[in-house]
């Protein structure tokens, strides 16, 4: 994929799309009520990498800088 191919996607990367992809590739995703409802993202963000070798995206959560 090309870097240009690749800066538009994740130009258009979203929750909802991010969400959706995941759901098709697990199936389904079990999260208890209390995880959502404390969830703190004040000092986390979501991380993005991209793996040219076999094209695809990790997600994973870091701590902010």
């Amino acid at each position: 994929m090309t870097e240009a191919k690749i800066e538009d996607v994740y130009a258009q990367l979203n929750i909802a799309r991010i969400l959706v992809a995941a759901l098709e590739t697990l199936g389904e995703i079990s999260v208890p009520v209390m995880k959502i409802v404390d969830a703190q993202n004040e000092d986390k963000e979501v991380q993005v990498d991209y793996d040219e070798s076999n094209q695809t995206f990790t997600f994973k959560l870091k701590i902010k800088d």
